[in-house]
């Protein structure tokens, strides 16, 4: 089995060509966001594509 390490961009360029979209893919921080900044975001996130959170 041969792995193929690819780029964002030639990830979603494949994913076009094959008539995909993809369906979870958002940013939610970068290095100077705080842990429970993320958090929130990755919440949001999920909610926002139908993810129900249970507490």
């Amino acid at each position: 089995m041969k792995i193929i390490i690819q780029s964002i961009k030639n990830y979603f360029k494949t994913k076009k060509d094959r008539g995909l979209e993809p369906v979870f893919f958002e940013k939610i921080g970068d290095q100077k966001t705080s842990r429970d900044q993320i958090r929130e975001n990755l919440i949001k996130a999920l909610k926002k594509n139908g993810w129900t959170i249970k507490k």
